[in-house]
């Protein structure tokens, strides 16, 4: 049953996915193409821009995750929607919470490979030209972006599964602002002292779709 599951949702997700790695990839080069560069017309003032102004290499990857998320969650729900598809879903022999945590799961699992595999290429290669102890400052800020792209993903499932649109708009608001904080600009560093509670956020958003899959059960219009 689960892999029946898993199919149904990468027949749904396999051909964004292929885009995303693509945008992904041509991220990460030109994000390191244009540091090598720069390092290479001159290396001193490049140095004394990033010490003093803590520059931080991975800007142009700040929304991609979170664009990542949100259409991911989109193109599996859609047509589970669509016609009150769910239904179908939710009557296989399976239990509802199991069914709900299968595809949430299964998004969440390509989130993490694309992530997981455009951030160690963009890391490893901006080791070349940098200490760990930059690289190292450059994923601690760019930390947040990725946590909000699987934030994102949970919180637009949940607001795709509501089968009310009014309550769709409410459930929009309370989720842009508890987005907005992955993404608030700061120093280098100063996301950390909130990193753990950006992680239960994030946690929390992944029980949030159950309470619109029972409306949906139930009928709610």
């Amino acid at each position: 049953m689960y892999t029946s599951l898993f199919y149904k949702e990468w027949i749904k997700a396999r051909k964004l996915l292929l885009l995303l790695l693509v945008v992904f990839a041509a991220a990460v080069a030109y994000t390191l193409l244009t540091t090598i560069k720069q390092f290479h017309a001159n290396p001193v003032a490049f140095w004394e821009f990033i010490v003093e102004n803590n520059s931080i290499r991975t800007g142009y990857m700040r929304y991609l995750p979170l664009g990542a998320g949100i259409l991911l969650a989109i193109v599996q729900l859609t047509p589970e929607m669509h016609n009150r598809r769910l239904k179908l879903t939710l009557h296989l022999p399976l239990d509802e919470s199991k069914i709900l945590c299968s595809m949430s799961g299964f998004g969440l699992a390509l989130l993490s490979g694309l992530f997981i595999l455009s951030g160690t290429a963009l890391l490893l290669g901006l080791r070349i030209y940098f200490c760990p102890e930059i690289v190292y400052s450059d994923f601690i800020a760019s930390l947040p972006w990725w946590m909000g792209g699987f934030t994102a993903y949970l919180l637009t499932v949940w607001i795709c599964l509501e089968p009310v649109w009014k309550q769709r708009i409410f459930n929009a608001i309370p989720a842009l602002c508890c987005i907005s904080l992955f993404y608030t600009k700061a120093l280098p560093g100063a996301y950390v002292p909130l990193l753990p509670w950006l992680t239960v956020l994030m946690t929390a958003g992944f029980f949030f779709p159950f309470y619109s899959a029972i409306r949906f059960k139930h009928g709610v219009q």
